[in-house]
């Protein structure tokens, strides 16, 4: 199978977001799946996601045309979604054009220091797990900061999941020292494929988007990597590596079930 990531070179402008968007059509005609960055269409601060909310269905169009045009599954990234009074930092998952699944992210990134940052002055945290089926088995979602939880992960593995997506949106600084570590580890205790889609290398106040985005194999190899320019990567994934691997080292059938537990 065949899987695009698509670093979008984000601007304030959810509009112009679009447009870049519908201009990565022709890249991704032989892709299976494609995956977008957490906040796409907006820059990662949290007034100018509040800010892009109001463009919220013209997103979701845009995601559903362009999956319909590609015959794609997409991996819609994530949008400031509202509901009601609350807003949701969601993953919308098309296929061929029709909508299939959504995830919340569950974990709200909050980091003190010289600044303080917390997602949850504007989102309201999920609280469900994201897997969906498709022709080539289970996936699952998880959005940037959920990849620091590994409880997770696991549980989407357990479940079923083959690959697990991380649309994701990770600073230059703490992307440098994380980024690669926290997504071969992840594949590695899992024995997954992992995807994590940044944008790419953009500036907006005190923020800088590290881009890099990424395949892990179940190994914890890194099949490829972009750098932190606009564009688009694509790769070939073969599932089987995830069988081969688990009969080299049967992690699922060591694990002491009879100690501990983790539940659904």
């Amino acid at each position: 199978m065949n899987i695009t990531m698509i670093q979008v070179p984000v601007t304030p402008s959810a509009e112009q977001n679009i447009l870049y968007l519908q201009s990565m059509t022709d890249a991704c005609k032989n892709s299976d799946i494609v995956v977008l960055p957490e906040m796409w269409n907006a820059p990662y601060d949290n007034e100018a996601m509040k800010k892009a909310a109001d463009s919220q269905e013209k997103c979701m169009e845009a995601m559903r045309c362009f999956s319909k045009q590609t015959h794609t599954w997409l991996v819609g990234g994530s949008i400031p979604y509202k509901q009601g009074s609350s807003y949701y930092n969601m993953c919308l998952i098309y296929n061929d054009g029709q909508l299939i699944s959504s995830y919340a992210k569950m974990h709200l990134m909050e980091f003190h220091g010289r600044s303080d940052y917390q997602e949850k002055d504007l989102f309201r945290a999920g609280s469900r797990l994201c897997l969906f089926d498709t022709p080539w088995g289970k996936m699952g979602v998880i959005i940037c900061y959920d990849i620091r939880f590994p409880e997770e992960a696991r549980l989407l593995a357990m479940n079923g999941a083959k690959i697990i997506f991380a649309p994701a949106a990770f600073n230059e600084k703490v992307g440098k020292a994380h980024w690669q570590p926290l997504f071969q580890t992840r594949a590695m205790e899992n024995q997954v494929f992992m995807v994590g889609v940044n944008p790419s290398n953009y500036t907006y106040g005190n923020y800088t988007a590290y881009g890099h985005s990424i395949i892990t194999d179940p190994y914890g190899y890194v099949l490829c990597q972009m750098d932190e320019k606009p564009g688009s990567l694509s790769a070939e994934i073969d599932l089987h590596r995830i069988d081969v691997i688990r009969k080299r080292m049967p992690l699922w059938q060591i694990r002491r079930d009879d100690v501990y537990h983790l539940d659904d």
